[in-house]
């Protein structure tokens, strides 16, 4: 069994993953005051909680869009299982073909993404991931990641919202019931669903009218369950909630002669 982490602005979603499968998984604050102890200690008790025994882990790998976080979550997995872990970066081996102009640059969750699509999807395939930032990513028809692109997510949107319009108020992410909303929290909340369901489907046409090819589209994240079901072709979305987690796994394999 391994421990994929990975590691968000907003969130860190930890897996115990055994033979590919997940055996469970546990979602941890990003805050980044938090000491490597205490990262440990609840990794422990969430771990007991599930009747998941840390001693039988063998290994663990780290996506990180949060430099200052990695090292402090490498700590901890070394505390609480005894094992050093493998963070996706440069020279760690993941077989995808990346044609941007600093490879180094792309995040080590669309690299693992990409990594799972490849597997598992059609190809053209375009990846997005939803979490503080809406990621997209492109995989061309011959499997190569040949960019993407970075937007706010809903989450920080309905934040800066929040804090930098005096009369809007802190509201809960809900879906109105009218695309017109008739107060200004529907007007907030139809905005930033609707908007940001639409605005995905514009950039997914975009895109695959650059590509010249109708693309597969799979969906990840925890922003995921309120834009798809709004988005005109959420019918034709593959959603994988453990797409990046498949990926690490795959990863962790190559690099460890397997």
């Amino acid at each position: 069994m391994i421990l994929t982490f990975d590691i968000g602005n907003g969130s860190i979603v930890m897996c115990c993953v055994e033979e590919g499968k997940r055996r469970a998984r546990f979602t941890l604050s990003s805050d980044k005051e938090r000491k490597a102890d205490e990262y440990s200690v609840l990794m422990e008790l969430l771990a007991r909680r599930a009747g998941i025994d840390l001693g039988a882990v063998t290994g663990a790998i780290i996506a990180s869009v949060v430099p200052r976080l990695t090292a402090v979550i490498s700590d901890a997995v070394e505390k609480c299982a005894g094992c050093r872990a493998l963070v996706v970066g440069p020279g760690v081996k993941s077989g995808l073909n990346i044609r941007m102009d600093d490879p180094t640059e792309l995040g080590g969750d669309l690299v693992a993404a990409a990594v799972a699509a490849l597997e598992r999807f059609r190809l053209p395939c375009i990846l997005v991931d939803m979490g503080t930032a809406t990621a997209v990513g492109v995989l061309d028809a011959k499997g190569s990641y040949v960019g993407g692109l970075i937007c706010p997510g809903v989450a920080l949107s309905l934040e800066s919202l929040s804090q930098n319009g005096s009369l809007l108020s802190d509201i809960p992410l809900e879906t109105p019931r009218h695309v017109i909303g008739k107060s200004t929290r529907d007007s907030m909340q139809s905005g930033l669903i609707y908007g940001a369901a639409a605005m995905l489907d514009g950039i997914i046409t975009r895109i695959e009218t650059e590509l010249g090819a109708e693309a597969t589209v799979a969906v990840t994240g925890q922003g995921a369950e309120y834009i798809v079901p709004h988005m005109h072709r959420s019918a034709n979305l593959l959603i994988d909630d453990d797409l990046i987690m498949r990926g690490l796994w795959r990863i962790y394999q190559k690099n460890n002669g397997k």
